[in-house]
């Protein structure tokens, strides 16, 4: 199919730090994105807003497409629009109340919470698209305006990087949403290692701990990531908003690394205790006991825990995304055609 014969999908972009563009919310719209120029059906076109700042910094996801952005913001009847934060500043306030154009809007659990900047949005019509059944259920309580549809995360399991044949980090504790946590679970860590105080048999010897800033890139990241026999997750923790979905600990069983990550919302359906990782409760001391239940677990034992991590992790291929978000689209006029499934002003 031709161009021009495609449905226009427009994507809305406003950076204005020298790190915007590089954080997971960002890689994930911009994966629609890809998603959406890879279709028989669509085809994408970004706007980036006036203000944008462009830098030089090599995280950001949107770097590339800095000249390819369309100089004006003008969804036309037929087109579709796909926003993801606070994209709603692209229209005014009578269109957002009752937009021109069907709006698929990502939509997170922590957005619920009055103080988040986002929550204004979410009594506005769209069709919603929660990252995991558990978000969709608190979307759906909270009464957004609009249906809501679950398309899990993906990974590109292609794009990762090779895993070490000996992997040189024993724990990586990944603290970069929770760095006054990590930085507690690693002194204790270090402190039973240095003194011996621990009912388990052995302790790790190269901890090592992902504090703010973050790693340059995405692909930094997940190659230190690889080199990890272990990864102690902490995603946001409930009372900071908690997890749309948590991508790494899956990244983390795609690289073959034992995972131990609390329950964060957005996680409980791939973060599976006793079947593919452990599972503390959000505490130091249970973080810590887990932690080192895991260690010293054993061959056989650790084998299942990563045996069943990789075949989570290949249930979320980016490809099962790529499909769920194109039938999305493909449904999107008539769903946004139901008056009863939305609210307009």
């Amino acid at each position: 199919m031709g161009t021009k014969n495609k449905k226009r999908v427009w994507f809305y972009r406003r950076l204005l730090s020298p790190s915007s563009g590089t954080n997971g919310g960002n890689l994930k719209v911009r994966d629609c994105y890809n998603h959406v120029l890879e279709s028989d059906s669509f085809t994408p076109l970004v706007y980036f807003s006036p203000d944008t700042v462009w830098n030089d910094h090599p995280g950001n996801h949107w770097k590339d497409l800095k000249d390819q952005g369309v100089p004006e913001w003008d969804p036309q009847k037929e087109d579709l629009v796909f926003f993801s934060g606070t994209d709603w500043r692209a229209f005014s306030e009578a269109e957002c109340q009752n937009p021109p154009v069907p709006v698929l809007n990502i939509a997170q659990p922590r957005h619920t919470r009055p103080d988040d900047p986002r929550y204004p949005y979410l009594k506005y019509p769209a069709i919603r698209i929660a990252k995991s059944e558990n978000g969709a259920n608190i979307l759906k309580k909270f009464g957004v305006n609009g249906p809501v549809y679950v398309i899990p995360d993906g990974i590109d399991l292609g794009m990762l990087p090779p895993v070490p044949k000996e992997k040189d980090i024993d724990i990586l504790i990944i603290g970069l949403k929770e760095p006054k946590l990590a930085r507690k679970i690693i002194r204790r860590l270090r402190w039973r290692r240095a003194f011996r105080k621990s009912q388990f048999r052995t302790l790790p010897s190269n901890i090592e701990v992902q504090l703010p800033p973050k790693l340059p890139t995405r692909m930094d990241f997940l190659s230190l990531l690889a080199r990890a026999k272990m990864a102690v997750c902490l995603p946001l923790q409930a009372n900071r908003g908690s997890e749309g979905f948590y991508l790494p600990a899956l990244e983390a069983m795609a690289l073959n690394t034992l995972v131990v990550c609390p329950h964060a919302v957005g996680n409980v359906d791939h973060c599976l205790d006793r079947v593919n990782c452990l599972v503390p409760k959000y505490t130091v001391a249970d973080i810590l006991q887990k932690t080192l239940e895991m260690w010293n677990l054993p061959t056989e034992k650790k084998d299942y825990y990563r045996s069943n991590g990789r075949a989570k992790a290949q249930e979320h291929q980016i490809e099962n995304e790529r499909q769920a978000l194109i039938t999305l689209l493909d449904q999107a006029h008539d769903i946004w055609e139901q008056q009863s499934l939305f609210n307009r002003s």
